[in-house]
């Protein structure tokens, strides 16, 4: 078992607490910069800066494979935005990407009285289930879906080299899945 940290009191409180278990490495440092040059792993669990939680789940939605199961503690406002569906406010690109990967299923809300120091905001516990089949080359994939909704109130033919009437939020991720694909086709 891994555990990246990069706050150095709980590196200290991890170093002592876990120093007889020889299964269990510290990474010391930014997950961020660090799960690069970490080989895939097929489960993730985590209570995640709230500051990091998307660009670290976009990083492992990308990887090669994905990891089959996450769990992770994060803000409501930026879980609620994973699980959105589309038509909504809350529904962008990562939306699309992070439910054309994984199955997302929220475990439940967390008030702020349950974390120590207390947080300013409310929680939830997510479940990432890898899907059993996913887009090709996710990462052209992702700047695909980025760039359809770089600006929300065009339409995407104005957009995306799709003769589509329709805006980014409009397409469910099926939807933008096979407007990738067959995109790549027509090039």
């Amino acid at each position: 078992m891994e555990a990246f940290e990069i706050d150095q009191g709980l590196i200290t409180w991890l170093r002592e607490e876990f120093q007889d278990e020889p299964r269990f490495r510290l990474i010391e440092g930014d997950a961020l910069k660090t799960l690069p040059s970490h080989p895939p792993r097929s489960l993730v669990c985590g209570n995640l800066p709230y500051s990091i939680s998307t660009p670290l789940l976009v990083q492992l939605a990308l990887r090669s494979p994905p990891p089959a199961t996450i769990v992770v503690t994060l803000q409501k406002e930026v879980a609620d935005r994973y699980c959105a569906l589309p038509r909504t406010s809350a529904y962008g690109a990562v939306s699309v990407l992070l439910q054309s990967v994984f199955s997302i299923e929220k475990i439940r809300n967390l008030p702020p009285e349950v974390f120590y120091p207390r947080p300013q905001v409310d929680s939830a516990v997510l479940r990432l289930t890898r899907h059993p089949t996913l887009p090709t080359n996710l990462a052209p994939f992702y700047a695909f879906i980025k760039k359809g909704f770089s600006q929300r109130r065009k339409k995407l033919k104005g957009l995306l080299p799709v003769n589509l009437d329709l805006r980014a939020e409009e397409l469910d991720p099926s939807q933008w899945r096979d407007l990738y694909e067959s995109t790549r086709r027509d090039l």
